[in-house]
């Protein structure tokens, strides 16, 4: 289980990024976007917050270049990259001062041009004061000893009557000194306690003793629980060393079916960095051997001995033997596995994966199903299986060997694969998610998942050059948004010839009410969406007339669920004109189901839910007078407040907080979620099943 969890970052001053804003992520993320929109930017700074391999950032090369003489010149002024965790509390296991006391649950972390780090805790824990109490116990006590001195001989009473003087003196200046420190542990205390330390050891004498030492005891004490580092520095350190390292994947270096085993030896020591030695070492780590125990397992003493004109000993021919065999049953044992393993993710066709050493190459045969026994170089197989493969290996092991808990950055992976096979790689990066936060950046349709839409952060280039990245929205660029529909509209037509039944829903805020509150009404016991109805964003109301006509001619047209505003009504009476001319029951208005003018999406949960995070994404809260209440809707009260109040509300908004909802419930037990809610998305799921219902009836009359 994960200690940390990446919920969002944010990337500033970064070549082409000023400041990306915060990007929430997911299990899976997939930056979507057309070339030099900003994508590897992203991850690579991503990669550089914390790298799995040294690469620190350089300013030279990493700050914007339109502003460098400009702007640089302390590393330490500027951000460049920002995470925010969800901190589990078995974090803070074996900190003591955390014993009973709330802990931290979120952290952000910020990496600046001089590769330092801060961090911020949320919720702050209390720290404990470091109070006087003792202090002026131990101070009172020395003053009533100072006051009793008493001199042991008559001719030593001037000498002690003064010393009893000077130091009630000092007690009284110490009093008016500790007064304005109630705690130890400032910086201001500290240094008066040092003062106080070294004023006392100098009134050590013969005669004053016996009366210092308890005090000198007790100001050492005091500096001892006030140099003790803070609760909040203690959890800052759990923090840094936890952090979760990055790995950054841009070129994976496709497998070579021969390696010669020498050279490889000499590049491994020489490019460690290289992709194609990473990939090569990948699958000496899954033999459990590396390159050169390989080469040495195939040395043959007695071949040796006859080229030297000897004839080998029983002994050295027996060892030969011996660490044949060892490797032969080390390779096969290999075989088997990655042939198993890869076997569950390759569904083109069933391989027989064979690794082999023959003196001082190592070589990679593939057999298949069809051709069992021909064996064929891994080079000779196609160049998405040659990838696939390498790519599946690196992961495999890497991985598992000491990334358990790392975050994952592809960077346009799978562009050879054939689109099933990009399909497929999708299923593998779920499974890799299970274990590993993973990140990529894609322009195909065929790797961005259709009924995952919320995993989507698309990637844009703005007319100045810099990135922009959507959040909860489609952007207006047609590149950029064209594996966005090609990926929904694949996952509709499958959804169609697997004959389950579409929702059209406006936009993304929409997908992510209904997604979540039909998984919710089936935990609290209540009527859901059944697997067979898949709802789809549409990405505007205009376009909800578009994709509804794709299924023209088919067997049940989609249902259009549209929101009781303006914009609703008018994509209404547009639809109702031609597309559903005689088939007003498909198209389902939210005021007419819950008889309330205007009724919208959001309107299901309401303010109790909403507001509080709407205000997450606000500089400055929202409150709801009961005049802005009296508006209608949800978010025409929002709009009100936000005018009254001369508040900026950010575009995208409505999406923003539909995901943070979403995300916040996924996590949230049932018994929490209103109950008022609940019923409204019963009756709202149910009256979709009963018009899916009747047309199935007309169909089947």
């Amino acid at each position: 289980m994960n200690l940390m969890i990446v919920r969002e970052f944010k990337v500033q001053n970064f070549r082409n990024i000023e400041d990306s804003g915060w990007i929430p992520l997911e299990s899976v993320t997939a930056l979507v976007g057309r070339n030099e929109s900003g994508k590897t930017a992203l991850l690579k700074a991503l990669h550089k917050f914390n790298p799995a391999s040294s690469e620190p950032f350089v300013a030279q090369k990493d700050f914007p270049r339109d502003r460098f003489t400009r702007d640089f010149r302390n590393g330490a002024d500027w951000p460049a990259c920002s995470i925010k965790l969800e901190l589990d509390p078995k974090l803070w296991e074996g900190i003591p001062a955390t014993e009973g006391s709330v802990v931290p649950q979120f952290a952000t972390v910020t990496r600046y041009y001089d590769n330092s780090l801060a961090v911020e805790l949320t919720p702050l824990p209390e720290e404990p004061l470091v109070s006087r109490d003792s202090l002026d116990q131990a101070l009172a006590t020395f003053r009533s000893a100072a006051a009793s001195l008493s001199a042991p001989a008559p001719e030593q009473d001037a000498a002690y009557q003064a010393a009893r003087v000077e130091l009630l003196n000092w007690c009284d200046t110490c009093d008016d000194r500790l007064a304005g420190h109630s705690d130890l542990k400032s910086e201001a205390a500290l240094g008066l306690l040092e003062s106080l330390r070294g004023e006392l050891n100098s009134k050590t004498r013969g005669e004053t003793t016996s009366a210092v030492a308890p005090l000198q005891t007790a100001i050492k004490h005091a500096l001892q629980e006030a140099r003790k580092p803070s609760i909040r520095s203690q959890l800052e350190s759990v923090v840094e060393k936890q952090l979760p390292v990055f790995i950054y994947f841009d070129n994976y270096g496709i497998l070579d079916s021969a390696v010669y085993l020498p050279r490889f030896v000499e590049d491994a020591n020489r490019s460690k960095d290289s992709p194609q030695v990473r990939t090569i070492n990948a699958m000496f780590k899954h033999v459990q051997l590396d390159a050169k125990d390989v080469l040495d397992l195939g040395q043959s003493e007695a071949e040796n001995q006859r080229r030297q004109g000897q004839q080998p000993t029983p002994e050295q021919i027996s060892q030969d033997q011996q660490r044949k065999e060892l490797r032969s049953i080390k390779l096969s044992s290999a075989s088997n596995d990655i042939t198993a393993r890869f076997s569950s993710w390759w569904k083109q066709r069933r391989h027989r994966i064979r690794y082999e050493a023959d003196g001082d190459f190592f070589r990679i045969w593939i057999s298949d199903d069809r051709r069992p026994n021909v064996d064929i170089e891994l080079e000779s197989r196609s160049k998405g299986f040659q990838w696939f493969f390498s790519f599946y290996l690196v992961f495999l092991v890497e991985s598992d060997d000491g990334h358990k808990e790392a975050v994952l950055l592809l960077d346009e992976p799978g562009l050879n694969l054939h689109p099933t096979a990009q399909e497929e790689l999708i299923s593998f990066f779920n499974e890799l998610a299970q274990r590993n936060q993973l990140i990529y950046s894609t322009h195909s349709p065929w790797l961005i998942d259709g009924e995952h839409l919320e995993r989507v952060r698309p990637v844009t280039e703005t007319e100045d050059g810099h990135s922009h990245i959507s959040v909860g929205e489609w952007p207006r660029d047609r590149e950029t948004i064209f594996p966005l529909q090609g990926a929904a509209g694949y996952a509709m037509v499958r959804a169609l010839f697997q004959d389950r039944k579409n929702i059209l829903v406006e936009g993304m805020s929409d997908y992510f009410y209904l997604h979540t509150l039909s998984i919710l009404c089936k935990q609290a016991g209540k009527t859901g969406l059944p697997d067979d109805i898949y709802v789809t964003p549409c990405g505007g109301t205009k376009m909800v007339g578009h994709l509804a006509s794709l299924f023209l001619g088919q067997r049940v047209r989609p249902l259009v669920l549209l929101d009781g505003d303006e914009a609703g009504r008018v994509r209404r009476d547009a639809l109702m004109k031609e597309l559903y001319n005689g088939q007003e029951a498909a198209i389902l208005m939210l005021d007419g189901l819950f008889t309330s003018a205007g009724f919208e999406v959001e309107d299901i949960f309401g303010e109790g839910p909403l507001l509080p995070v709407l205000n997450t994404i606000l500089k400055s809260p929202l409150t709801l007078t009961k005049a802005d209440k009296s508006k209608g809707t949800f978010p025409d009260q929002v709009k009100a407040a936000a005018t009254r109040l001369q508040v900026a509300l950010p575009d995208g908004w409505k999406a923003e907080i539909a995901r943070r909802l979403a995300s916040s419930w996924a996590t949230t037990p049932i018994t929490s979620i209103p109950a008022d809610v609940l019923d409204r998305g019963a009756k709202l799921f149910e009256e979709i099943i009963q018009r899916f219902s009747r047309f199935d009836k007309k169909l089947s009359g």
